[in-house]
C-alpha cells in the first residue's frame, strides 16, 4: 500500500502485512499520518511470537518522501467482507460480564469470542466502547443478534 492510499476509510478492513518477515493476516485498527511518515496499526488474527514476546498488534509504516517501510507490503484483502463500526452504550468489559455470569448459556467468556465463533466473522475492539466487526456473509445475522442482545448506540456500515 502506498502512503497516499492511507485514510480513515481503511479502518476495519481485513489485510495482510509483514511481521518479522512473514505475511500474516489482520484487521486495520488505526492510522497515523505525520509530517514524515504514514502508519497503519493492525490487530493480528492470532498472536505472533518474536523472541520471548507475543505480539497481538503492530504498526506498518511508510516514509512519505520515498515510500520506504513495511507499509508497502500491506495489502487489503477483504473485498468480499462487510464491515461495521459499532459503538456500545457501555464499556465492552461490562458487556463481557453477561457472558461470564452465564457461561452455561453462552459457552464463551466474552463478546469477542462469541462473534469470532460466527463463521468468517472477526471482532476487533478499538477503544473501550467501540469495535470493528467484519464478516464475509453473516453480517445480517450478527447485526440482528447485536441489536437484540447488546446495548449499542450506533452501528455504522463501512464500505
Amino acid at each position: 500500500m502506498k502512503t497516499t492510499e492511507v485514510n480513515k476509510k481503511i479502518i476495519g478492513k481485513r489485510c495482510k502485512c509483514i511481521f518479522t518477515g512473514l505475511m500474516v493476516t489482520d484487521t486495520i485498527e488505526d492510522i497515523k499520518i505525520s509530517e514524515h511518515t504514514t502508519e497503519v496499526k493492525v490487530q493480528y488474527d492470532e498472536p505472533h511470537g518474536w523472541g520471548n514476546q507475543l505480539y497481538e498488534s503492530g504498526w506498518a509504516f511508510g516514509r512519505l518522501h520515498d515510500e520506504f517501510g513495511s507499509l508497502r507490503h500491506l495489502e487489503i484483502i477483504d473485498d468480499k467482507y462487510q464491515t461495521i463500526r459499532i459503538t456500545f452504550s457501555e464499556p465492552v468489559k461490562q458487556i463481557d460480564r453477561m457472558f461470564t455470569q452465564d457461561y452455561s448459556l453462552w459457552g464463551v467468556v466474552n463478546l469477542k469470542e462469541w462473534i469470532d465463533n460466527f463463521e468468517s466473522s472477526r471482532f476487533t475492539q478499538i477503544d473501550q466502547q467501540t469495535a470493528i466487526i467484519t464478516s464475509e456473509y453473516n453480517m445480517d445475522n450478527l447485526t440482528q443478534w447485536l441489536k437484540k442482545n447488546i446495548p449499542s448506540i450506533e452501528i455504522e456500515y463501512i464500505k
